[in-house]
């Protein structure tokens, strides 16, 4: 059994929208928080990226909580948080467009097993669906951002749409507790049509107990068009306050899911802040 257990937790929901102007629930499988609540939940966010570049059309919109099974407090409705808008552009060739993370502070309660759809709305029909990635952080204790004093690093290269392990990070000695975490995706390599890239990260250890532990990426990227696509500009870390104690010398897990499988590999590195 492990010998600490995260105070904080994160899982995620993904999947494609629909190609007509309205709401679509996220993947076929709810979020279900885990037994022994009650849950306080912290953020929740949205990450929506057009999956193939078309000129003359506009990808956002909003996205919605629903308390499938009632056990949350207050109920989540109404609920319409933004997500990103990416605006439409005209031509042959589409720029890849970034979609920085932004984590909405929310404060619901939510008993054990209480079970959480995501609604993702598309604002105006678009031709190919886009790709979704939308979820919320919870936990017993509200986390406090606060100074770091340690920091490590995994990075791998992915390029499949599976789960695939990254790394393991031995923390030091010294630790206590994690207090933020930071995933950071790119594209590597050359560029390639009708390529979106996004997914998400899960941390697992046979000496912390992070289940559920799934968190989002710095960004997500709209696919491009076009023989001369360029990249986006460069998107700064994005650091999800956490409060995970651990045990010193303690071995991290980290694994990566992408939305979509990528021709070139993506670039993909997970910090650990930790005091």
């Amino acid at each position: 059994m492990p010998e600490a257990k995260a105070d904080t937790h994160g899982d995620v929901v993904v999947g494609a929208g629909s190609t007509a102007a309205g709401e679509t629930l996220v993947s076929g499988s709810p979020i279900t928080l885990p037994a022994g609540g009650p849950w306080t939940i912290f953020y929740t966010y949205c990450q929506a990226v057009a999956a193939t570049a078309t000129a003359g059309e506009s990808v956002g919109g909003y996205f919605r909580l629903n308390a499938k099974s009632g056990d949350v407090t207050p109920s989540p409705n109404p609920s319409k948080f933004p997500t990103a808008l990416i605006p439409s552009v005209l031509g042959a060739t589409i720029d890849v467009r970034a979609v920085n993370l932004k984590l909405i502070p929310v404060n619901y309660e939510a008993a054990g097993k209480a079970v959480l759809e995501i609604y993702y709305n598309e604002t105006t029909a678009v031709t190919v669906a886009s790709q979704i990635v939308a979820g919320i952080i919870f936990g017993k204790t509200r986390p406090v951002e606060q100074p770091y004093q340690f920091c490590d690093v995994g990075r791998a290269q992915v390029t499949a749409a599976a789960a695939t392990a990254l790394t393991s990070i031995t923390i030091s000695e010294k630790a206590t507790k994690i207090v933020g975490l930071a995933g950071m995706l790119a594209q590597d390599g050359v560029l390639t049509t009708a390529e979106e890239l996004l997914g998400f990260f899960t941390l697992s250890s046979n000496d912390i107990d992070f289940a559920p532990g799934n968190y989002p990426f710095n960004a997500a990227y709209s696919a491009g068009l076009g023989a001369l696509i360029n990249q986006g500009p460069a998107v700064m870390p994005s650091i999800i306050p956490v409060e995970i104690p651990v045990i010193g010398g303690a071995v991290v897990n980290i694994q990566v899911d992408l939305n979509t499988a990528v021709t070139n590999a993506a670039e993909v590195a997970v910090y650990v802040f930790y005091i």
